[in-house]
């Protein structure tokens, strides 16, 4: 039996998911067992119907791992009214797809094992109600105080949605030694200088940076094994991947005249590469 479902409510059935995917209704009777067998939930509403609670059937699914709130399924009230119980300690990866644009604020509710958090979001939480965490997408809030507040976790990976500094985003982020950095969307980082204080990077993930233009620093991270250009199409100073001796993994995709046959010979020895709308 298939252990990952869509939550519902009956009503809101309209055909919308193919016939591969499990539906579970959350207004219907489930029995003790099923709901045991369950481990990842993608919860879904329309943005006509949406939902304004949690549902009391989730904090039953007492070996749930893993809980994704679909886009335009929920009001802001939902995160705001979660309460203790309502979510199974068992809980290691939540992700909350909504944008309302508003910040939201976490409750005073514990996840004990939750390991992996994406919010869409501005988001606000204490580090203590998420002990264990190690991976956290989130859009900071205009002070960067939330995105502070998660670098006082021993994270691995952070993405952060909004870069709405330049430089000086790197100052804050480093006080992590963080192996995963993604940022996603802005228009204020010009340059990468100042990424060098992050010298154990293995992952770069560099999207939606609109006015992102030197690169060159990137030769300041040894360790760097993967690396993913997306859609930032004022880049310049390709050259510098010959110097990424360590790359494994590169993506290059919407950036527009890079002038990759300069350096063709360098991108033909990195075992997987992936280039798209991009030459």
């Amino acid at each position: 039996m298939r252990t990952g479902v869509v939550l519902l409510r009956r009503r809101n059935d309209r055909g919308v998911f193919g016939p591969e995917r499990e539906l579970v209704f959350l207004d219907e009777p489930i029995l003790p067992e099923r709901l045991a067998q369950i481990r990842t939930v993608q919860l879904w509403a329309p943005h006509d119907d949406r939902l304004e609670r949690l549902p009391e059937i989730i904090g039953e699914m007492e070996n749930l791992t893993s809980l994704t709130i679909s886009g335009n399924s929920s009001e802001p009230s939902l995160v705001n009214e979660i309460r203790t119980g309502d979510l199974p300690e068992s809980l290691e990866e939540l992700r909350i797809l909504d944008e309302h644009g508003r910040v939201l604020t976490w409750p005073d509710v514990v996840l004990p094992r939750l390991t992996t958090l994406f919010v869409s979001d501005v988001f606000r939480f204490d580090v203590s109600a998420f002990p264990r965490l190690r991976a956290v997408s989130l859009k900071p809030d205009r002070a960067q105080g939330n995105l502070r507040e998660a670098l006082r976790l021993p994270l691995h990976e952070l993405n952060v949605l909004n870069v709405s500094l330049d430089e000086r985003i790197f100052e804050i982020v480093s006080t992590r030694p963080l192996r995963r950095l993604g940022l996603l969307s802005g228009t204020k980082l010009v340059s990468l200088d100042g990424i060098q204080v992050l010298s154990s990077l293995e992952s770069l993930r560099l999207k939606n940076l609109r006015a992102l233009s030197d690169i060159s620093a990137l030769r300041e991270l040894p360790e760097l094994t993967r690396l993913d250009i997306q859609y930032c199409r004022k880049i310049r100073g390709i050259e510098v991947l010959a110097e990424l001796t360590s790359l494994q993994r590169l993506a290059l995709v919407g950036c527009g005249d890079l002038g990759l046959t300069r350096v063709r010979d360098v991108i033909d020895r990195i075992p997987l590469t992936t280039i798209g709308a991009t030459s």
